[in-house]
Formats: structure tokens, sequence, C-alpha cells
């Protein structure tokens, strides 16, 4: 499973002061940033938490969780989710995370270039996105899989809109990657365990154009599956747009 957050430059400004704003009104004993992390806000009472986080009972956590998913769904930002299934890429020898980084740079692209359209009709400038991602194990991969993406094509097709490599940074210290960590994990949330709270709270936030969502899939061999990306998928097929769009 893989999330994104695509965010106006002039936003993330905005994004990281209401998290600093959170901050001041939750733990106004600390000065220096502290790193928002869905899992710590989430630890159950008597389970061992370190600080700052141990200085909030688990209701006013849960409140300050509730909260961080309010900015995400309030403020101007679009979001991008793929979720694939174990069985799904083992019988076709596919690394589930690479396919998940392509499909997902796949549709931002593609949302880039509906902007981008619109921009040129009203005469304004096209504009072009950069990638960050939290820092990890995968990051090597990565690089070499955007090289080959914007040198190449993806299976879908060329990037247009995407101006380098993906750049890498510590959630830790940027504000828009820890809300990104708060939209993978409420995506992992509905798929993995059920659990449909906080997903709900943010599933408008996907990327959509005239009530068909573009920006989350889930790729599965269940064919009954009812999520809303498997629900409008098959509304996409029944329109005849199956081949505008990245699909299994």
């Amino acid at each position: 499973m893989l999330a994104g957050l695509a965010v106006f430059e002039r936003e993330i400004h905005w994004f990281a002061r209401e998290l600093e704003d959170l901050q001041r009104e939750y733990l106004p004993q600390i000065t220096e940033p502290v790193h928002f992390h869905v899992t710590k806000l989430r630890t159950r009472e008597g389970d061992s938490l370190e600080p700052p986080w141990d200085s909030l009972p688990r209701e006013r956590r849960l409140e300050l969780k509730d909260r961080v998913y309010d900015v995400i769904r309030n403020r101007r930002g679009v979001l991008f989710g793929c979720v694939i299934d174990r069985e799904y890429t083992s019988g076709k020898g596919e690394e589930p995370y690479e396919r998940a980084f392509e499909d997902i740079i796949s549709r931002f692209d593609m949302f880039m270039s509906r902007l981008n359209r619109v921009a040129v009709t009203d005469g304004r400038e096209e504009q072009r996105a950069l990638i960050v991602l939290a820092e990890s194990s995968a990051e090597q991969t990565i690089r070499m899989l955007a090289r080959r993406f914007q040198q190449d094509r993806t299976r879908w097709g060329q990037l247009h809109n995407v101006t380098d490599v993906p750049f890498f940074a510590s959630a830790r210290d940027t504000r828009l990657l820890q809300f990104a960590d708060f939209c993978a994990n409420a995506i992992y949330g509905r798929y993995s365990k059920g659990l449909a709270k906080d997903f709900d709270r943010i599933a408008g936030k996907f990327d959509q154009e005239d009530g068909v969502v573009h920006g989350l899939v889930h790729l599965t061999l269940d064919y009954s599956c009812v999520c809303p990306a498997c629900a409008t998928r098959r509304t996409r097929r029944a329109r005849g747009n199956e081949g505008q769009l990245p699909f299994a």
C-alpha cells in the first residue's frame, strides 16, 4: 500500500502552520517541533508510550488524531492511494511496492495533465510537480524506477508533468510528510483492518472528476469488492473509459 498527498506549493506553509497550532494547543510545554505519528496517538491506555505523548490521556490523543484528519479534509490538497492485495501480485511476479509507486506516479501525472489543460485554456502557465517521499529502505529502488519512468515510460504512457527524480526527506522534519503518514494509515486501516472511520473522514479528498474517483485504486482478485476504488472502477468501465486511466 502506498499513499500520497498533493499540495500546491503555497499550501505547504498553511498545512505546517495547522500542525504547529495543534501542537501549541495540546502540548504547550514543548517548544521544539514534535513528530506527529498516528500510531502514537492511537496507543491504548496503559501501554508504553514515549514523551511527549505520555503526557496526554488516550481520549485527548484520539481527539488530536481526529483534528489532524480534519485539517487534511478541510485544507486544499488532493489524495492518491494504491492498495494491492498480496495474492494479486504474487501470481504476476511483481513487487507490490514498485507496482504501487508506478500506479500512483501515473495517476498523479494524469491529475497534473488535467490541471494543465484547464490552465492553458484559461491563458495561465502550466505547472510541473516535484515528488517528496519519506526516507525508507526502498529509496534506491524508487530512484531507479523514477529514472526509468522519466526516460522511457510507465505501462500507461509517458510522464509529462514530474520535473525530477523523487526527493527523500525525514518525516520527523517535514510536516507535509507527517500528514501523508496519516493518510496512509487511514487507507491501511480501511483495507487491512476494516476500520473505516479515519478513511471516511478524508475519502472525499481523493482525486476525482465528474463523480469518478481517479486517485484511489484497489488491485485485488476479489471482483465482488464494493470499496470506493472498486466501485468507481466499475463505473469507468460502464462509461467505456477504461483505456484512459491506469488499470490492472
